[in-house]
């Protein structure tokens, strides 16, 4: 997907529907019902921080809020210099929906507008494409944010409101997050602030102290699943039949976004082929091997490899850190670490999981050869369990 220019966005999963075009929106009922509270009482702050883990909606339910502000023109806000919070002239009745509201308007000519991001009353603050690198740049600028700021000081064109929605907030370097400070310290009239961050800790507290947090925890197990149904569905294509949801969710963090990268792009594929090496030791069966090697090893952007190297990693630092911590594992990856991390040493497997990481960036570094430093990294596995 790209922006009204035709540019890249930064805020977008290769193949993956956007926030602003999903359909329909699961899990977050606290959420959803504080904001409703809050547009319903006339008193609706002009800023706000939605917090919370990567890809659970944090941003979909900004683009839903934003639709149904920019499409309400009932609302008055505050004026500058008076109350921080909007005064509200004929605000929501009791009882709003904000999400079936939003549902309306995607049809009318505020929807579309904003889902083209084309919404003249809308400005959406991202990292930036660079058309000279082809690469996205590392901060939100501050010119970009002193643009916003001018056109802060207009009239909105269509209605009362305006949106100002800025994904992810802990991509402003220290000049733009001093450029928005200075906004929202004195916020201008009929205008809201939707700062969405994966990070909280990042944000200024300067920042934080001047909006409301809502805080999005994860998803729980059917609403994580019905999410990344929902991708597949209205993009026509086939979800895998054999999907571990209860191991998708473990292994994505139950996050919607990475979930949806790991079936796509072959990670739990990869992911269920390790935990059948794992589980088969301390013998390696050679089938298993072959598949899980070969398979990592036929992607030639080198991008599978990687995968399957961070899910080795990853994997056993989750066997050990089940041990000796109370963290949660999936019933899987319980069954692992009692098997395989029980009858041996911490230090043991802490160090075979150095040494691993060492390795992998000595192949990066010196160009070895990938499939020897996999197979390597499957017999020093095979000969820790041998040696109890």
């Amino acid at each position: 997907m790209s922006d009204e220019t035709g540019l890249p966005l930064s805020d977008c999963v290769s193949g993956a529907l956007h926030p602003v075009s999903s359909g329909s929106y699961y899990g977050h009922k606290v959420v959803i019902e504080s904001l409703e509270q809050s547009l319903c009482s006339g008193r609706f702050h002009h800023g706000w921080i939605f917090s919370g883990p990567l890809g659970v909606g944090k941003a979909t339910l900004a683009y839903h809020l934003a639709r149904v502000l920019l499409g309400h023109n009932k609302m008055g806000h505050n004026k500058v210099g008076e109350n921080k919070d909007h005064q509200s002239e004929d605000g929501f009745p009791d009882g709003f929906d904000l999400l079936a509201r939003s549902e309306e308007l995607k049809t009318d000519k505020t929807g579309r507008l904003v889902s083209q991001f084309a919404h003249p009353d809308m400005r959406v603050m991202r990292r930036a494409y660079d058309v000279k690198t082809k690469k996205f740049f590392r901060f939100i600028r501050i010119d970009e944010m002193r643009a916003l700021k001018d056109v802060l000081h207009t009239t909105p064109s269509m209605g009362l409101n305006r949106v100002v929605l800025i994904d992810r907030a802990e991509d402003m370097n220290e000049a733009s997050g001093n450029a928005l400070l200075k906004v929202l310290e004195e916020p201008p009239l009929n205008t809201t602030f939707i700062l969405i961050t994966n990070s909280l800790g990042q944000i200024p507290i300067t920042i934080r102290s001047r909006c409301r947090q809502l805080k999005f925890n994860e998803l729980e197990l059917d609403n994580f699943e019905k999410a990344i149904t929902q991708q597949f569905t209205a993009q026509n294509q086939e979800l895998p039949k054999d999907v571990n949801w209860q191991d998708l969710m473990h292994l994505s963090g139950a996050s919607v976004r990475t979930g949806y990268e790991l079936i796509v792009g072959n990670g739990l594929k990869y992911y269920q082929g390790l935990y059948k090496i794992m589980d088969g030791l301390p013998n390696l069966d050679q089938r298993n091997l072959d598949l899980f090697i070969d398979g990592i090893l036929k992607d030639k952007s080198g991008q599978d490899y990687k995968a399957g190297v961070q899910l080795i990693s990853d994997l056993i630092y989750r066997l050990i850190k089940g041990k000796i911590a109370e963290y949660p594992l999936s019933s899987g990856e319980k069954h692992l670490s009692d098997k395989l991390v029980g009858g041996q040493s911490i230090d043991q497997w802490l160090g075979l999981w150095d040494t691993l990481q060492t390795r992998a960036l000595d192949v990066e570094a010196l160009n070895l050869d990938k499939k020897t430093f996999m197979l390597q990294s499957f017999f020093s596995l095979r000969d820790l369990l041998r040696a109890q």
